[in-house]
């Protein structure tokens, strides 16, 4: 049994706490300067002296990236193909997984190992990269979707999740007539409702995030996602993205570069953090309470 009151144990707590105290505050500091940065105007800015708080506020850099075409689309993008790729790559897990954890799914082992090969042997970037091209899906939403829609993890975990269930509930099921897909979504589907969520926030987030497949796949600027068009901002400086957001300002209301990237980084980041707190539940996994009566 654990002394949660030994010497040693308190030395660890100490320890413990200290190291995450300074790790926060590490994170929280720069982020906060950022958005004091992004909040201040352009003299502030070009002297450097702004610290936690903003410098003659103001909210002119949002308000020529708000008012920026290309960059609104590519917030239409990213909320497009995040809630796709989300909805199709977890949908596509599941349903593959209850086929592959059913018994009368004949030769689901070789269909299970032939999955799990690719979990550890890819095609490789070149060859996608062609295969892509070659169905001439470049330049398409499609190059963003279908590559990724197969997770061989998410499947994986869903099987064994599955695999646990108690038997007996998707036999009472079977015996009131339900189907395979009523099986599926109605018996299946809440029982593993905390995985799915779960995959849900890690799906969101990475396909928010995405930037690598629209350097690869799409020209047209107009098709950009955030994380694409954050990157060329950031990236920049006063020549391109940056630049073109400043000489749209007013003579009299000049915008320092630095406002918009930082700018440009809350609103991208934001949406994650202000979402996240109210998912977090779901990491918690459900217990079957009540599921099968003797």
């Amino acid at each position: 049994m654990l002394n949660y009151r030994s010497p040693s144990r308190i030395v660890f707590n100490i320890f413990n706490y200290t190291l995450f105290a300074a790790l926060s505050v590490s994170i929280i500091i720069p982020f906060i300067n950022a958005i004091a940065i992004s909040l201040s105007d352009y003299g502030a800015v070009l002297s450097g002296k702004i610290g936690l708080w903003p410098v003659n506020f103001n909210l002119l850099a949002y308000k020529k990236l708000v008012a920026n075409y290309l960059f609104i689309n590519s917030i239409l993008n990213t909320v497009f193909l995040t809630a796709v790729n989300t909805v199709l790559g977890v949908t596509v897990a599941l349903c593959a997984a209850y086929a592959l954890a059913h018994k009368q799914f004949i030769g689901r082992k070789i269909a299970f190992n032939f999955i799990l090969i690719t979990m550890y042997f890819s095609g490789g970037l070149i060859p996608t990269f062609l295969l892509v091209k070659g169905l001439g899906l470049g330049n398409t939403y499609w190059a963003l979707i279908l590559p990724g829609m197969v997770s061989t993890f998410y499947i994986i975990i869903y099987k064994n999740m599955i695999d646990q269930l108690p038997k007996e509930i998707m036999e009472s099921a079977e015996i009131d007539g339900a189907g395979e897909f009523s099986l599926l979504f109605r018996v299946v589907l809440p029982l593993v409702l905390p995985m799915t969520m779960a995959f849900v926030i890690f799906s969101a987030v990475a396909h928010w995030n995405e930037w690598f497949g629209v350097l690869l796949y799409i020209k047209d600027k107009s098709k950009w996602t955030l994380q694409f068009q954050l990157r060329e901002i950031m990236s920049s400086g006063l020549s391109n993205s940056a630049k073109d957001l400043e000489v749209a300002a007013n003579p009299g209301q000049q915008i320092h570069a630095e406002n918009l990237k930082m700018a440009a980084l809350m609103i991208t980041v934001l949406p994650i953090i202000c979402v996240y707190p109210f998912l977090q539940k779901y990491f918690i996994h459900g217990q079957f309470v009540g599921a099968v009566k003797g």
